[in-house]
């Protein structure tokens, strides 16, 4: 059996034993309103306590912020662009919230979409008795540009493993470079891509070079399970710590072009003179047993495929 709010014209409040505010044996005392900022490129928050307190009415609450008109706050915009709405909320026992949003919310370009989602599950997260926040788009499980279902969502999902919360987006046109059918030469490859600026653009670099190509004729260099361990720079030299899965035979690429895809992509969008290769920390190590990664790595285009 599942708890429902319906959010419309009118509602259907259940009411589940878990406290949201005020009443004794409430669970969480802070809580937050979520907004856009004026460049639309950063959530910010304000301290808020609601009126409620059980867990169904704090999210109607929480529902009826997200179209009150924002008091003194001209330069705030609410989470969601003003064409998308929710249009139907589900809570269910096991404290699975789901939001059904009209079909404009697949309209919302993908750094501003990734703070509305961030500023959803951040406000209705944060709800004891809410633990987990699913989007629907008219009924259906909302997808990302692979088309892969975004799931279940929690507050976490939108924290670096630094701890630093993923406020602000900002995007890159970079060259990446990815190999030909034969394995031994590279073809660049140009791409668009929003990150969270808490996250190094040499490891934004390195995921997309995992990812593989999207372009025809263009071949993976590395592993798409490999995992990345680290990657950040210091006095012009990149540091990359794989794991050992960037060492399967899983790609037809030769090994000194994998290693060259992605020192020439690091060369070419971050600016780093070197590039230094470690798996699971240890360099003194070779990748597939036939290059040895105990040295600097620097640009080299004799791997470019030029015509």
């Amino acid at each position: 059996m599942k708890k429902i709010i319906a959010y419309g014209l009118s509602f259907v409040l259940c009411m589940l034993a878990c406290g949201c505010s005020g009443a004794s044996g409430s669970t969480k005392d802070e809580f937050s309103l979520y907004y856009v900022n004026e460049a639309e490129n950063k959530l910010v928050s304000e301290a808020y306590q609601p009126k409620n307190t059980d867990t169904a009415a704090c999210v109607q609450e929480f529902l009826d912020k997200q179209i009150e008109e924002i008091p003194n706050r001209k330069k705030y915009f609410h989470i969601l662009p003003d064409s998308v709405h929710i249009i139907g909320v589900e809570l269910a026992e096991d404290g699975v919230l789901t939001l059904n949003l009209n079909s404009d919310y697949n309209t919302i370009e993908r750094p501003r979409e990734i703070l509305a989602r961030a500023g959803l599950v951040r406000t209705f997260g944060q709800i004891p008795g809410v633990e987990f926040v699913k989007i629907n788009v008219e009924n259906e499980p909302f997808t990302d540009g692979q088309g892969e279902e975004i799931g279940l969502m929690t507050p976490e999902n939108f924290v670096e493993n630094s701890g630093k919360e993923i406020n602000t987006y900002q995007d890159i046109t970079m060259t990446l470079y990815f190999a030909n059918e034969e394995g031994t030469k590279l073809e660049p490859e140009e791409r668009k891509v929003y990150y969270s600026s808490n996250v190094p653009l040499e490891r934004v670099v390195v995921e997309q070079l995992i990812k593989g190509p999207k372009e025809s004729g263009h071949y993976a260099t590395l592993p798409s399970d490999t995992n990345i361990l680290s990657a950040t720079t210091a006095d012009g030299i990149c540091y990359v710590n794989f794991d050992e899965k960037v060492g399967q035979d899983t790609v037809s690429t030769k090994e000194d072009t994998a290693i060259y895809s992605v020192v020439d992509s690091l060369v070419q969008v971050c600016q780093v003179q070197n590039v230094q290769f470690s798996i699971n920390g240890e360099s003194n190590v070779s990748l597939r047993k036939s290059v040895k990664l105990d040295q600097l790595f620097s640009w080299d285009s004799s791997y470019l495929n030029i015509q």
